[in-house]
């Protein structure tokens, strides 16, 4: 079963041209991933998700310690936050492949409103071969756009139903009760990702989440594994390396991401990627033309 998934990973990913990094598919949350190399440290804002790692290494780093995902692994997010991850172990003969797919709160809520069996205390291991039977059904369906179109829905939902009866299954349980703590915090997380370059006003997140201003510290913490200044500080400098790659100055950066100084902006932005942001912004410059010149060197071969 594992060899018939990663070979369908492998087809799909190459077909669609996308053979390094990540493909998009036409499952709504759908994800493929294929390395052929081990990657740079990437900052990014985790979401809730289920990753099934087939093939090769990863490891991830959040605020609550480094953790490795190998073949037969399965991480599993159950609420946003910030994380630094590495493919550590790939090559063009065994290269990484995972499937990643978005965890459904409606979906989520519906299980657990019919099904008695999610408030057992018995779990079964996440990566069960009824989860990754699931998981090979929906990925070789992917070609074939009319049992896919009628078929997905249904095995989208099998995948929440084994999850939920796993090792985590009360954690992922909470994304579908709309007043526990884990959808209290996701609204604070709502707003702070939408407004992320004003002040932190403590007040106003805990009153989103309905909690008095301890509850909120100690549940945010908790669920994020950091303060939400901490948090912000996070998504500030993710979004600032996205523009600052987009090619727009880094006193423009700065500013809009929402620091005063620069020289701080400076600072924090080489804590978190080990180096300033001008040499950054030179560093992905370098790549790009050769990128572009090995395009073009592959369009006159080719």
């Amino acid at each position: 079963m594992s060899h018939d998934l990663k070979q369908a990973i492998l087809r799909y990913t190459g077909e669609h041209k996308r053979a390094e990094g990540v493909t998009v598919t036409p499952v709504h949350g759908l994800y493929l991933v294929r390395h052929t190399a081990p990657s740079e440290l990437e900052h990014t804002l985790a979401h809730p998700l289920v990753c099934l790692v087939l093939q090769g290494c990863k490891r991830v780093t959040t605020g609550r310690g480094v953790s490795s995902y190998a073949a037969g692994s399965t991480m599993i997010v159950t609420s946003s936050r910030p994380e630094a991850t590495r493919i550590s172990k790939a090559s063009p003969a065994v290269p990484y492949l995972a499937i990643a797919l978005d965890l459904d709160p409606t979906v989520i809520t519906d299980l657990i409103t019919r099904a008695p069996e999610f408030h057992s205390s018995r779990a079964a291991p996440e990566t069960s071969e009824e989860l990754r039977d699931a998981f090979r059904r929906l990925v070789l369906l992917l070609d074939r756009p009319q049992p896919l179109a009628t078929l997905k829905d249904g095995l989208i939902r099998e995948i929440h139903y084994w999850l939920l009866l796993g090792r985590q299954g009360a954690a992922i349980r909470n994304l579908g009760l709309s007043d526990s703590h884990a959808q209290r915090i996701a609204r604070a997380v709502a707003m702070l990702r939408a407004d992320h370059a004003r002040p932190v006003q403590v007040e106003r997140l805990a009153a989103a989440a309905g909690m008095s201003r301890s509850a909120f510290y100690q549940h945010f913490r908790a669920i994020t594994s950091l303060s939400p200044l901490q948090f912000q500080k996070h998504l500030r400098l993710i979004e600032a390396r996205r523009l600052i790659l987009e090619g727009k100055t880094l006193s423009q950066v700065a500013f809009k991401v929402g620091y005063v100084s620069p020289s701080q902006f400076s600072r924090e932005y080489t804590r978190m990627y080990g180096q300033p942001p001008s040499v950054d912004k030179k560093a992905a410059s370098d790549q790009w033309r050769k990128d572009d010149a090995g395009e073009a060197v592959a369009a006159r071969l080719g």
